[in-house]
């Protein structure tokens, strides 16, 4: 029986305004299935057999292989090695996709505005009605509050990343903080996004020894075809963790707070200190480096929290005279307050 026998003439243009649409769920349709039917594509779709006969020649024209038998048991499926199908997305998929690509930029890789926003359309092209007007109700209704990473060119992210996963040597020349530039030669092992920043962690020839590179003071890339040299990498993130949070500063403090470590974390900002669960899930352990330890005491200060200094001694010292300090301050305040009512 024919799908237009089973809903009637009226039916037999309903899908026919796009088919860009109904090959997407033809696809669909065999991907979860081992074959289907004509008729039963054409129940499904609320088109002709003819029409389901169109689209099948021409996902056929775009390079998909659809076996097709006649016949009673015969129908459609997809051939073996059909692995490149068109995007066929669920409610809850849809709405991941729409979410990345929206906020995309918060990454800080630029040049990625314009092929997001492209690559967006094209994916909303693809969805229902109904799913697009749900994706641009959350395109519309969301947004990303929080640090944002600091711009890196997304080639050049994108030139490492591929360095490193194909065990090339690269050259580049290196900016340091005070501006002086070195020309290093290095074997890139990863590439680390990490509290707003993006870098690359891979072995320095020049100091023979791992070392952490901000990809924004790179230039001059160039990939060798020269391959690496197999070396065991140390954990990539940790090592970029340490090198952000500990290495550029002359005091490092480690102390033990009476907080888990989920509370203790949504009060420090991940560019300021290591934050781990300590030897019991009650207490956290925060390793920070600092320039000057008054600055580092008032921070934990602000912590407002219990805390026990395991390393310098030199901070316990500090605190103690902070806390001289506030409370004298606070003395003073009161007093005067007191002068004032009295006066009245």
């Amino acid at each position: 029986m024919s799908a237009s026998s089973v809903y009637g003439e009226d039916m037999a243009d309903a899908g026919e305004t796009d088919p860009t649409r109904r090959a997407l769920q033809i696809l669909g349709i065999l991907q979860a299935r081992s074959s289907a039917s004509a008729a039963e594509l054409a129940a499904r779709l609320r088109v002709t057999e003819r029409t389901v006969r169109r689209d099948m020649q021409r996902l056929r024209d775009l390079g998909y292989r659809v076996d097709g038998e006649a016949g009673q048991g015969g129908g459609y499926r997809l051939a073996g090695g059909s692995d490149r199908p068109l995007l066929v997305l669920e409610a809850d998929e849809a709405s991941a996709v729409v979410l990345g690509l929206s906020h995309l930029t918060d990454l800080g890789l630029s040049g990625l505005e314009d092929p997001a926003l492209s690559a967006l359309a094209k994916v909303a092209r693809t969805m229902s009605p109904t799913l697009s007007a749900r994706a641009e109700r959350l395109r519309r209704g969301t947004a990303v509050v929080g640090e944002r990473a600091q711009t890196a060119d997304v080639e050049q992210v994108a030139r490492l990343a591929e360095a490193a996963a194909e065990g090339r040597i690269i050259t580049v020349t290196h900016r340091r903080r005070d501006g002086a530039t070195t020309d290093r030669r290095i074997d890139p092992h990863r590439v680390v996004a990490f509290a707003g920043r993006w870098y690359l962690f891979g072995w320095c020839h020049l100091r023979r020894d791992w070392r952490t590179f901000r990809i924004d003071r790179l230039a001059d890339l160039h990939v060798t075809t020269l391959r690496q040299r197999v070396r065991v990498a140390p954990d990539a993130a940790g090592a970029v963790r340490r090198a952000v949070l500990h290495s550029p500063y002359p005091q490092l403090a480690r102390v033990l707070v009476e907080a888990p470590a989920e509370e203790v974390r949504a009060r420090i900002p991940a560019r300021a200190a290591d934050v781990e669960p300590a030897d019991d899930s009650a207490r956290t352990l925060i390793t920070a480096g600092a320039h000057d330890l008054t600055g580092l005491a008032l921070h934990l200060a602000m912590l407002e929290l219990p805390l026990e200094v395991i390393e310098p001694v030199e901070l316990v010292e500090t605190l103690h005279r902070l806390g001289e300090t506030l409370c004298s301050a606070a003395a003073v305040s009161a007093a005067g307050r007191s002068g004032t009512a009295r006066a009245e």
